[in-house]
């Protein structure tokens, strides 16, 4: 009997792991990649990722910035993907200034005039 328990047991943390997503509220913005919203740099990623501006405009780059408290959500070593309900999926490619807390920043175009402020927008992130 306790040999089926465990063999249950571990069965079941197996398959809540794997088909268990993390689901938060976020508040949802938008930043463009200009000196003014990011840093000297404004074409380049926290991790490295370099912005290719006609890509972004024809939306085939569907990046975001997580802000730094979110961080511990996603493995290391994986690709980082969120979905945003409503928006679709993002992989996070930014990291948001320290003063932002529960933030999710959509990366768009430097003359795209949308803008974009929802409080308690639900994210599934995807692992």
């Amino acid at each position: 009997m306790r040999k089926q328990i465990l063999i249950f047991l571990l069965l079941l943390s197996f398959m809540s792991g794997a088909f268990c997503q993390t689901t938060t509220h976020v508040t949802l913005t938008c930043y463009q990649p200009v000196k003014s919203q990011c840093d000297s740099k404004p074409l380049v990623t926290a991790d490295g990722s370099k912005i290719n501006l006609r890509h972004l405009k024809r939306g085939h780059i569907k990046w975001c910035a997580v802000s730094r408290d979110l961080l511990y959500l996603f493995p290391k070593n994986k690709p980082k993907k969120v979905f945003i309900e409503g928006f679709g999926v993002y992989e996070v490619r930014d990291v948001t200034n320290k003063r932002f807390k529960h933030r999710i920043d959509i990366l768009i175009h430097p003359k795209n005039s949308k803008r974009i402020s929802i409080r308690h927008v639900k994210v599934k992130i995807l692992k």
